[in-house]
């Protein structure tokens, strides 16, 4: 049993580094649903659960919590997201508490120093400074870059970051690497409560970063559902079929429901009006 669910784990992992949206519905407790023939990781939709079963309360990984109730600190993924708490003031999300980060502000990066990492923490936890500590660091390299020990890094084509360490020894798992928590149920809760779109830019691998509703003007364009896929896509009160578009207001960002049952936006990052 241990065995199987190592091996169900890993292929999880897999498939949220190189299916589009699988790490984002993974992330809410989603289950990928098998295809037809079988014949790719990628799975053609998810099951998803009662997201929001009481619209008076909101929701983490399952958990209900009442106005006012905080999550407990060591059940929360995401390091960056601290002191959580729900407010049900309309539509229920959590407010957290702002964490800034001074290597962020730095503007006068120091040449002579680098900043390290722990793999549970948000900001850096310390500095290595002089060209003969840094040159004495242990090294990884990744991808063709180097990274020196307690730097952190995402490798390619996975949904993982990873410290440098001195016992790296080329493996994305535990210890150095862990799965990338984008928070999506903590900083947009009221945006999925109201069935609104998550918007990538680049690719749909990795973390969201806005929801897109939709609005009066929205409507829907149909498109042809090339494969088959019976299950079907919410945006607020709309439903669409694999292969249908969704005009929005954001001229730059388009919206289709691809992999049900949320619709999901690209988001240019220039486009001409």
């Amino acid at each position: 049993m241990i065995v199987f669910l190592l091996v169900f784990r890993s292929v999880l992992g897999d498939m949220a580094g190189e299916c589009n949206l699988a790490g984002f519905y993974m992330e809410l407790g989603c289950t990928p649903m098998p295809n037809a023939d079988n014949t790719t990781i990628c799975p053609e939709f998810f099951s998803c659960p009662n997201l929001h079963p009481d619209p008076n309360m909101c929701y983490y990984r399952g958990v209900s919590y009442a106005d006012r109730a905080m999550i407990p600190q060591n059940l929360i993924k995401n390091p960056c997201s601290q002191a959580c708490s729900c407010s049900v003031i309309g539509t229920p999300q959590f407010d957290c508490a702002a964490v800034d980060c001074v290597e962020v502000f730095d503007s006068d990066a120091q040449q002579e120093c680098i900043s390290t990492f722990e793999l549970d923490s948000c900001c850096s936890t310390g500095t290595v400074c002089g060209k003969d500590a840094i040159a004495n660091l242990k090294t990884c390299e990744v991808d063709g870059q180097i990274y020196k020990e307690g730097q952190s890094f995402e490798p390619a084509n996975t949904r993982k970051t990873c410290i440098c360490t001195a016992q790296w020894n080329g493996s994305y798992d535990e210890p150095s690497c862990k799965d990338i928590n984008c928070g999506v149920e903590i900083h947009y809760q009221d945006k999925i409560f109201d069935n609104c779109a998550p918007v990538f830019v680049g690719n749909m691998k990795s973390c969201p970063i806005a929801f897109q509703c939709p609005s009066d003007r929205s409507k829907i364009i149909r498109g042809l559902n090339v494969r088959s896929v019976s299950m079907q896509c919410s945006f607020g009160n709309m439903t669409l079929n694999v292969g249908d578009e969704v005009t929005v207001d954001e001229k730059c960002t388009k919206c289709s429901c691809d992999k049900p049952p949320f619709v999901s936006c690209m988001r240019k990052n220039s486009c001409d009006e």
